[in-house]
């Protein structure tokens, strides 16, 4: 995907390879054998010795499998489940720590958000302690370690982004996956028929796996970069097609938050586009072409749902109803008195700093008619105020407020417009997690907190990389002005 020459022209052939072999293995009735004793060593041995393929090939994994998918090529080690996705985090770990003594990271500050990162991780430390110490499962210790834990790969990431073409490769990767992604549920979608679809009288058919929330992610990035560097696009073929898959994933997603946090990222994207003075457009031309553009991808990702009989022009239009009434739903009902449980039980120090990992609370579900005790939480900040109190909510949210801000800076101020457009979509991509997390557990308990990570990570090199800029043409010209008063 990125480079050219002997090395990429082998990971090519390499990769093919690996194809054929499951292809034929797969045929012949042995797929898992072949899929084993080939396929994996083989992926292992061509990504050993590059941490952003590795990255890469995570990234891909984890967007366009499910939970369940993933789950089936696991081991327990100690009391950790361990799927391949997390293997190869580990690998890249371990490649990124290998690279440690040649100071590869010295140019690179953490930033606000290395610090926070950090500090949530201290917290983070404190809770897994209190959560043992109290007695709590440790089932359910094991299955928040991981999701809470890979926030510490912000710091590889950051040495990883510091070349450029890293960073070219991995969003490649992502952007295709997502597209990928969105096929795969338009295909359950026209179907009816997969893993997690399920249909509702009026509102049609619902795919309730957890691949939207990264696959939406990737759509406001990529929009971010369409709207400022159109002219660096991929070729429209590409372009087209890919929105509208990524937006069938959106509209047959489960999760309305994604819905919600997702026009709210929209409408903040085109307010933040009002203050930006660079690229010396006209502000009636910036409000006439921004809803155009938008206009015009609602319509069309909706043509798309209804022409291909995915859902009904009706099922929508339901669903839009049934979203405006998300406030009285049973579902909504559930989540507040789980959240009312939590508050009750928190007090003193738990309130402060939480009752640790693995934590659980009683509450009745009026949407199974149940009374359950679990340690997951349908919401991020209060799965954080349970897990790590008050101080986890705050430094946690912290660490996406600042690049929330650091984004919307970097946006107005960049003279460079592909700049401009990686910051934007960041910027989008961050308020609808973070308003997506408020009714499920997006920034914690799901399985794609290292992209979440990345996010943050993309930003600081990209605003280090705009100051460096800036200086030396600060610099140049102090030298012309130099040269001309001699």
């Amino acid at each position: 995907m990125a480079g050219s020459g002997p090395r990429s022209r082998i990971v090519v052939v390499g990769f093919i390879t690996i194809f054929l072999i499951l292809l034929v293995s797969m045929l012949s009735e042995r797929f898992f054998l072949g899929a084993a004793l080939v396929a994996i060593p083989m992926v292992l041995i061509l990504l050993v010795g590059s941490p952003a393929r590795v990255l890469a090939a995570v990234f891909a994994l984890q967007v366009v499998f499910t939970m369940t998918q993933l789950s089936c090529l696991s081991l327990q080690v100690g009391i950790l489940p361990v799927r391949i996705d997390d293997a190869l985090l580990f690998l890249f770990l371990a490649l990124w720590l290998l690279t440690l003594p040649d100071g590869s990271m010295r140019k690179i500050s953490i930033g606000i958000q290395g610090y926070l990162v950090l500090a949530f991780l201290g917290v983070f430390c404190y809770s897994a302690y209190v959560g043992r110490a109290s007695g709590n499962e440790m089932l359910n210790i094991s299955y928040q370690l991981l999701p809470y834990g890979h926030y510490v790969m912000y710091f590889p990431l950051l040495a990883v982004l510091s070349d450029r073409r890293n960073f070219v490769l991995i969003w490649r990767t992502l952007l295709a996956a997502a597209v990928v992604g969105g096929i795969v549920y338009a295909v359950k979608g026209y179907t009816r028929t997969g893993e997690e679809v399920y249909i509702r009288e009026t509102t049609g058919v619902r795919v309730a796996t957890r691949q939207p929330n990264a696959i939406v992610a990737v759509m406001l990035m990529f929009l971010g970069r369409l709207w400022k560097d159109w002219r660096n696009r991929p070729p429209l073929l590409f372009v087209i097609p890919g929105l509208v898959f990524m937006g069938i994933a959106l509209v047959l997603s489960q999760t309305r938050g994604i819905w919600g946090g997702f026009i709210l990222a929209m409408a903040s994207g085109w307010i933040l586009n009002l203050f930006r003075k660079k690229d010396r457009v006209k502000m009636g031309k910036k409000l006439l072409v921004s809803v155009t553009v938008s206009a015009f991808l609602v319509v069309l990702i909706i043509f798309s749902v209804s022409v291909t009989g995915i859902l009904t022009a009706g099922n929508i239009a339901s669903r839009t109803s049934e979203t405006s009434s998300f406030t009285t739903s049973e579902s909504t009902l559930a989540r507040l008195l789980a959240w009312s449980a939590i508050l009750g039980n928190q007090h003193g120090k738990s309130l402060l700093l939480g009752r640790g990992l693995g934590a659980t609370y009683t509450s009745y579900r009026p949407d199974i008619g149940s009374v359950m005790t679990v340690y997951y939480v349908d919401g991020s900040y209060f799965q954080l105020l349970l897990n790590m109190g008050l101080v986890g909510v705050v430094v946690f949210m912290s660490m996406f407020l600042v690049t929330l801000w650091k984004a919307a800076g970097l946006f107005v101020r960049t003279e460079n417009r592909e700049r401009a457009g990686i910051a934007l979509g960041i910027f989008c991509a961050v308020i609808m997690l973070l308003f997506a997390s408020g009714f499920a557990s997006v920034l914690t308990n799901y399985r794609f907190t290292t992209l979440w990570a990345f996010l943050m990570a993309v930003i600081q090199v990209e605003s280090s990389r705009d100051a460096e800029e800036r200086k030396n043409i600060l610099s140049e010209r102090r030298g012309r002005l130099v040269r001309k008063t001699e």
